[in-house]
């Protein structure tokens, strides 16, 4: 068996990438979905594709990005879900109006409220940035833009923020 061949059959490869980044793919799930659970759950199934495809991820050299770029993707297809539940179920909609992410994330409750109201990209953005710990280099890959992108995205969402921020505290 060739060293490669060893590396990606190895199981308890998984097993390390999976107690390393679960915590923070599910923490970025969670900013990007506005609860802890539905974090989780995006977590999970991102590491899921990961293990069935393990022996291409576990290759990559940053397998974590791929995983985070998959928990991207499905916190969006996940607000898509939620949108139209919420277009088509009227009962449901004041049930996620409801919804805080301040009961999800252990951070301030004005902030991540105000985050949740913004627009995909910047939230995105945002959650990589600051929950995620990602650079402007790993957020732009995530995101498969370019870094200059990154940063005028974050600079419109720190300004956003500020403007809902300062309304809300009546400033």
């Amino acid at each position: 068996m060739m060293a490669d061949e060893a590396h990606v059959d190895d199981p308890k490869g998984f097993d390390a990438f999976f107690r390393s980044e679960y915590p923070r793919l599910a923490a970025l799930g969670a900013a990007l979905c506005g609860n802890r659970e539905d974090g989780r759950d995006i977590a999970q199934e991102a590491l899921a594709r990961a293990f069935d495809s393990w022996d291409n991820v576990g290759g990559l050299d940053q397998p974590g990005a791929w995983a985070r770029r998959v928990v991207v993707n499905l916190a969006r297809d996940h607000a898509r879900h939620r949108e139209v539940k919420r277009r088509r179920l009227p009962a449901l909609a004041s049930e996620l109006k409801t919804r805080s992410i301040t009961a999800s994330l252990p951070f301030d409750s004005d902030f991540w409220a105000a985050v949740a109201t913004l627009p995909d990209r910047q939230r995105t953005a945002v959650a990589l940035f600051y929950v995620g710990d990602q650079s402007i280099g790993q957020v732009a890959e995530v995101m498969r833009v370019t870094e200059g992108s990154v940063k005028t995205t974050l600079h419109q969402a720190r300004a956003r923020l500020s403007r809902l921020l300062q309304q809300e505290n009546g400033s």
